[in-house]
């Protein structure tokens, strides 16, 4: 339903003085010798914030699986029992999860990596990698490498932010938020100090209440400040962002002994005055106790088949209640040695215990009922998000009761240990999905002096309960004096009221008592809290009750939003019982599809008329959209159910059915092309893939007879591809392409075998065109550092070749001789050295001069005459070989008079010799 709300105009101006604050806390700080940050050793992080009103400096600290299950997340998961396939993944959630924490996660880990980037964006400047924080991060988003440490949205993105300036941060970010997790609060009572010198754990604690407003307890506890008020400011303003909490952990943080001396906060100073021991109620401190905000302690499961069949309340889980006595914690999850992800290492895994870890196993869970009811709203990419408060009650709503025992009790009231229960994401899911029709969920408007109302009627055999949530308007903090200390005046603004009649009797919500805290929920005129619950444990079935939301005094801004949620209805007149075929979970081939039946003999045993039924077949608890008939051809995987309904109107789901596509695979080594050359006349081309693959070579499409086996060798050239076989399902992969490599006589542009280079230019070489994994220049059969493109540009004289690769194929191109071109000395080459010889006579000479050159390895002999100025007379004069001697005679007569130059070349080296002319 769509609502209008009048909201208040916007404070995030009135934030920027947490910022001063926080600065005049660091001058403070620098005078007083206050730390700034403390890194404790049990993984604890301290910070200094900014100073209270009395002038003490407010510290944050940190509070520290089979959290799924305790939780019932997984009901949500692909596979799950809700068959909603849910993960977080969904476009429009994208950037709707934040936490605000001590520091950096390690975006890098394993469990974070994305395709080239990561799921976690740092929205500050933070630079420290934090370990609390990636635990955490792992709890909300973690994909599943490790399976034991998956998240509870592990298809999710988060953003992260340090909690330093956290209330200006929030004010900003809110409005673009659904969900964000705050495992910290201020450092208060007492806390246990392994870092103090000694090895008596007694002389290991510190006090840190403000004795200046209190000698026994710290006022802290339960203190609805102007923090708190900040808080629930920002939620007002921003009706669909939740913020979650943890409780803390200070119930089992009790000091040392009675009288046995301790610290007076971080100092040296000590005390023996007894102090609270935190070991009972009112033990949860700072923005916790704002009314908004959904506040979680700690729950340990007892689990058969992965299912919880009770709980222990975690004996650190901090309880309530607030000063003025409404309920906190408001729910509880799973804290007790989550498994997940930490910042040692991108593939690192340890196990931490806390609040902390319920608080981020809560947030990430209520991420995927957002998700849900997206998707239920037929939403667009956008999404259509249900407000924070309606979020926060059909959580509390839906929560697993437990009573002293620790066993799961439908009826019973809250109470100020466990708040409203166990979060229980199975019973939250199918109150969304409501395929029975026996719940409602419902946002309203109440106007000044106006009055909700509406009739309902029980299914009966079952407790029938309503719950009404709003976000209420920011109270004014509290002054932190001792006049103050556990002030019982309530903080609620706009004071609701929901009652149940059945014009008999009026049913009235729980309600506890904050001075007897120890006694059982009553019922009663609820004005603490802005949830009420009203439990009908034994409505008669078929009774009609009406239900009645209404109002005391005025509201302010003179409306307030509510959200309903109620369960026990009536459900419909009848109900098909509808089954598919396959009814198990099954598997098709990819490329192919399979067919899902509708079981019209189930449909008939039910009282349905199958002459005239409707079919709306659901992939992962989402209608396709489309028409559909009794078969439903699926092509792509997913859970999927039928929702058949006759012409009475009669209707029914079917269980879900989980299909999976099965797509063989397998890995090719090598995978890239190859080539055959010299000294490489075949490629070992292999498969690698899961056990009882099999396996079918082909050579450019043609099956190559009696290779059956992993692997292939190739000898010839062509695309070399396998067939393989998997669970009955086959797949011809891409495959590997063999062709010969290029031959030595490879030839660099420009082809000029000898290129004349002015003094002070250069040339660029460039090397053949090919397949070629690397380039390596050569100058003089020296490696040039760098040169491993496929050009170089010269300007000195060598002989420049190219070494290219080529699979495994190494190719030495031919090579490129440069030379100065007013150079006739030679002496800028490399010379012929002595290991050959070279005969020039006569010389003098006067008609003829015969050369003669004796080098075993030269291959191609040619010569060039030169005169003094570099004029080319004879140019590239072919040598014959006669008996193991290049041999050339070469005609003068015409040659004035003169020295002149021979430059002969052996396909390796130069060599210039000077004679004269007569």
């Amino acid at each position: 339903m769509v609502v209008s709300q009048t909201l208040p105009e916007s404070h995030e101006g009135e934030l920027s003085p947490y910022i001063a604050n926080r600065k005049e806390a660091f001058k403070l700080a620098q005078k007083y010798n206050w730390p700034i940050r403390k890194n404790y050793s049990n993984g604890r992080i301290m910070q200094l914030q900014g100073i209270d009103q009395t002038g003490h400096p407010i510290y944050y600290i940190t509070h520290n699986a089979l959290a799924a299950q305790t939780t019932r997340t997984t009901a949500l998961w692909p596979g799950g029992s809700l068959g909603t396939a849910l993960s977080g993944a969904s476009a429009f959630m994208s950037g709707k999860l934040g936490m605000w924490d001590g520091g950096q996660a390690l975006g890098t880990h394993q469990e974070f990596a994305g395709t080239g980037t990561t799921r976690i964006m740092q929205m500050d400047q933070s630079t420290l990698v934090n370990e609390h924080t990636t635990h955490l991060a792992g709890t909300l988003i973690a994909k599943g490498v490790n399976t034991q440490a998956k998240g509870m949205a592990f298809g999710a993105n988060l953003r992260v932010w340090d909690f330093n300036d956290d209330i200006a941060e929030i004010g900003t970010a809110a409005k673009d938020l659904l969900l964000s997790n705050h495992s910290y609060g201020p450092v208060a009572g007492w806390v246990y100090n392994a870092d103090r010198p000694g090895n008596d754990p007694d002389q290991k604690w510190e006090w840190w209440g403000n004795t200046s407003i209190s000698q026994v307890e710290d006022y802290q506890f339960g203190f609805y400040s102007s923090r708190s008020s900040d808080i629930d400011r920002i939620a007002y303003s921003n009706p669909y962002y939740l913020m979650v909490r943890s409780a803390d952990n200070k119930h089992t943080e009790t000091g040392p002994p009675a009288g046995v001396a301790y610290y007076l906060r971080n100092s040296a100073e000590k005390s023996t005055v007894n102090r609270s021991r935190n070991d009972g109620y009112d033990v949860i401190a700072g923005e916790a106790n704002a009314k908004n905000v959904l506040t979680v302690g700690s729950a340990e499961a007892v689990l058969q088949n992965n299912q919880p069949v009770s709980f222990n309340i975690a004996a650190y889980s901090g309880w309530g209640p607030t000063d003025d006595g409404r309920i906190k914690p408001d729910l509880l999850g799973a804290g007790t040695k989550l498994y997940s992800t930490i910042s040692s290492a991108t593939n690192a895994y340890g196990t931490n215990t806390g609040t902390s870890m319920a608080s981020a196993n809560v947030t990430g869970s209520l991420l995927l009922l957002q998700e849900l009811y997206a998707r239920l709203q037929n939403s667009s990419s956008e999404g259509r998000f249900m407000r924070a408060a309606t979020l926060r009650g059909l959580a509390i709503h839906s929560a697993d009761r437990i009573n002293a025992s620790g066993a799961i009790q439908a009826g019973i009231g809250p109470d100020y240990k466990q708040g409203w229960g166990v979060l229980n994401m199975e019973k939250a899911g199918a109150i969304l999905l409501n395929t029975t029709g026996s719940h409602l969920l419902t946002e309203q408007i109440l106007q000044q002096g106006g009055k909700y109302t509406t009739q309902i009627k029980a299914q009966g055999n079952e407790p029938l309960v309503v719950t009404i949530c709003w976000t209420d308007p920011e109270a004014i903090g509290t002054a932190a004096n001792s006049l103050n200390v556990d002030n019982r005046t309530p903080k609620l603004v706009n004071d609701l009221d929901v009652r149940l009649s059945d014009n008999q009797t009026t049913a009235s919500p729980w309600v506890l008592d904050p001075a007897n805290p120890d006694l059982a929920a009553t019922t009663g005129d609820n004005i603490r809290d802005n949830v009420e619950q009203i439990v009908i444990k034994n409505p008669v079935a078929g009774k009609v009750y009406t239900l009645t939301v209404s109002h005391k005094g005025q509201l302010k801004y003179n409306a307030q939003p509510f959200s309903l949620i109620i369960s026990g209805l009536s459900r419909k007149a009848c109900l098909l019982t509808v089954g598919i075929t396959p009814n198990k979970d099954t598997t098709f081939c990819a490329g192919t599809s399979i067919t899902l039946q509708t079981d019209q003999t189930k449909i008939a045993s039910s009282g349905g008329q199958v002459s005239s039924l409707t079919y709306e077949w659901l992939k992962n608890g989402i209608a396709s959209g489309t028409a559909g008939g009794a078969a439903y051809q699926v092509t792509q995987a997913g859970t999927y159910a039928v929702r058949v309904t006759d012409s009475n109107g009669c209707a029914g789901t079917s269980a879900p059915v989980v299909v999976q596509l099965i797509t063989p695979t397998a890995t090719l080594t090598p995978s890239a092309d190859q080539w055959l050359c010299e000294g490489r006349t075949s490629v070992q081309i292999a498969a690698s893939a899961e056990a009882g693959t099999q396996f079918e070579w082909l050579r450019n499409g043609q099956i190559i007879s009696g290779s059956r086996s992993q692997s292939v060798l190739a000898t010839q050239t062509g695309l070399y591809q396998v067939r393989i076989t998997q669970q009955g399902c086959q797949r011809l992969l891409e495959g590997v392409r063999v062709g010969t490599a290029a031959t030595q006589s490879l030839e660099i542009l420009p082809d000029n075998q000898l290129i004349n280079l002015p003094r002070g230019a250069s040339i660029q070489l460039n090397a053949p065109e090919g397949d070629f994994k690397s380039y390596q220049w050569l100058r003089n059969d020296l490696v040039i550092n760098g040169a491993t493109k496929d050009n170089i540009s010269v300007n000195e004289p060598g002989i420049y070749k190219v070494k290219l690769t080529q699979s495994l194929c190494v190719i030495l191109s031919q090579g490129r001789i440069i030379k100065w071109s007013d150079d006739i000395s030679g002496d800028s080459l490399m010379s012929i050295s002595a290991d050959s010889t070279l005969t020039i006579y006569p010389n003098p000479a006067h008609q003829y001069i015969h050369i003669k050159y004796k080098y075993p390895k030269a291959t191609k002999m040619s010569l060039t005459v030169y005169d003094v100025a570099g004029g080319v007379y004879s140019e590239n004069l072919p040598m014959t070989l006669v008996n193991d001697t290049f041999e050339y005679r070469v005609d003068i007569s015409a040659l004035p008079l003169g020295y002149y130059f021979i430059r002969l070349y052996d396909g390796y080296r130069f060599k210039n010799a000077r004679f004269f002319k007569y």
